[in-house]
């Protein structure tokens, strides 16, 4: 089965992508209904009124999830290695390079699948990127007493690890070189109320996200 290479569908348009950090708990997600959307591993199950392209790069997350996966009618991308050989019909894939940006049927990884969707966005032709729940930390502000978590979904019971978010944020940290030197055209905006520990991406409040929603941008 060939590799899908994304067609620039959103040319010009603004892109919404739902990472799966806590700051998220609690967000009234059906105000992307409608909008264009990425969503990071679990938000597929927020359904295709929300999420509009699922994207996930690990193949942990496959063996947990593929039968649920394989029920969801929205679209389904990665660019997770160990299946390129493995076609399976329903699932768009493309090939993995692990830095920078990249076209056609190629993703940069970065470390992370929220940075990868990024690379979606791009080819997908958005000129705008907004960033929701890109923590990349443990905000304990965020989170029930008792209920500390990395997510705002119950999908992971364990607590991700602090070297993997420095692993992570070194992946931003090229993407934000990628975008400079090759897409200065594309604004990408990290959706936070002072918590995230994303500092590479200019920064508006969950209410200004609000205002972006109703005004349609």
């Amino acid at each position: 089965m060939p590799n899908w290479i994304p067609k620039p569908e959103w040319k010009e348009q603004a892109a919404f992508l739902i990472g799966g950090g806590s700051s998220l708990r609690g967000f009234d997600f059906s105000l992307l209904k409608g909008k264009n959307t990425i969503g990071c591993n679990q938000a597929f199950r927020l359904g295709p009124e929300v999420v509009q392209y699922c994207l996930f790069g690990d193949s942990g997350f496959w063996q947990k999830n593929q039968v649920d996966l394989s029920k969801f009618p929205g679209k389904v991308v990665t660019c997770t290695p160990v299946l390129q050989s493995k076609p399976v019909p329903w699932l768009l894939q493309m090939r993995r390079i692990r830095d920078g940006l990249h076209e056609g049927n190629i993703l940069g990884w970065n470390y992370s699948t929220g940075a990868a969707a990024i690379n979606l966005a791009v080819s997908l032709g958005a000129h705008r990127i907004y960033l929701l729940g890109y923590d990349l930390g443990v905000l304990p502000e965020t989170t029930p007493p008792g209920k500390l978590s990395s997510h705002w979904h119950t999908h992971y019971p364990n607590i991700t690890k602090d070297y993997a978010f420095q692993r992570f944020l070194r992946g931003f940290n090229t993407v934000a070189a990628s975008l400079k030197q090759h897409y200065p055209h594309v604004e990408v905006i990290n959706v936070t109320d002072g918590s995230s520990k994303l500092d590479v991406f200019p920064k508006i409040s969950q209410s200004a996200l609000l205002s972006v929603l109703k005004e349609g941008s």
